[in-house]
């Protein structure tokens, strides 16, 4: 391994050179043999201070990121679609490729734990919202990001633990990392334009919710966006006949597959909206493959 990090560090030198035949033979170099060392080459650009040579590692990061995005997607829909974070965590890389995960873990648990010690069995399921409403929202701090609501930093889950503000689904995703750890029965919400999450109280539903397939027998809704406002089961389909002129019905739930394309989906449209189409047009080349 050291011996491969001091090539990429040779090759990366080289990369200030103004010849064109130099730079295309180190971009290919690169590209065959950086996806593993995106993390190296991720501090040799933060710490460089060379103009010509940083704008060229630029691009090849960009294309470094997309191909290791793509492995892991797809090692990760092969092996792991139980495990909601390291499909989040496989974007996040994308934009963070040094991000700690400990320090995301160490959130989820801290979250968890508090809720934990304050649950008692005599509580109602709108109780135990109350909970989480109160540690995540209140204590923690997290709130819905009203000013870059398409943001690309929402679409980051380390990006969303630092900063403590998302869209509904990146602030929804927290609510089920943490339920999941405590066996509380949450489930994403696919709803049209803004993503919930429901509560199961059914106990015949638990072998479902486990293995995240679709669920019917939610007893209400919970918006983290809007303050962790209940919603009810007749205003939800109020809401959906006259918004969008559906029906409530098993579709809507959103298994671990729907959760991270519809985060790939949001970060596709901030790219976009940012100006760089390019990206998000592979991006959605990506997205294709779910």
């Amino acid at each position: 391994m050291k011996k491969e990090i001091k090539n990429i560090q040779a090759m990366v030198k080289l990369l200030e050179d103004p010849d064109q035949f130099v730079y295309d033979q180190v971009y290919q170099n690169l590209l065959r043999t950086g996806v593993d060392y995106i993390n190296t080459i991720q501090t040799l650009y933060d710490n460089d201070t060379d103009e010509l040579r940083k704008e060229r590692l630029a691009l090849i990061l960009d294309e470094l990121k997309l191909l290791k995005l793509v492995n892991d997607i797809s090692f990760w829909k092969e092996n792991y679609p139980s495990d909601l974070l390291e499909g989040l965590l496989s974007i996040a890389r994308y934009g963070y490729p040094n991000l700690d995960v400990d320090n995301i873990k160490k959130e989820i648990e801290d979250i968890a734990d508090v809720i934990r010690k304050n649950i008692s069995d005599c509580m109602t399921s709108r109780e135990i919202i109350h909970l989480f409403n109160q540690e995540i929202l209140y204590n923690k701090g997290y709130n819905g990001n009203i000013k870059n609501y398409s943001g690309i930093n929402n679409s980051f889950i380390n990006k969303v633990m630092e900063s403590k503000i998302s869209n509904p689904i990146g602030l929804s995703v927290i609510y089920l990392l943490v339920a999941r750890k405590l066996g509380i029965q949450l489930v994403g919400i696919n709803s049209p334009g803004h993503f919930i999450i429901g509560y199961v109280e059914s106990e015949t539903e638990k072998t479902n919710l486990q293995n995240w397939e679709t669920l019917t027998d939610i007893a209400f809704y919970i918006d983290p966006f809007n303050n962790g406002q209940i919603v009810e089961k007749d205003d939800y389909k109020r809401y959906l006949k006259d918004n969008f002129n559906l029906v409530e019905n098993e579709d809507l739930t959103a298994s671990n597959t729907d959760i991270v394309k519809r985060v790939m989906n949001n970060l596709t449209y901030a790219l976009f909206h940012g100006g760089e189409k390019s990206t998000a047009k592979k991006l959605i080349d990506i997205i294709d493959t779910f």
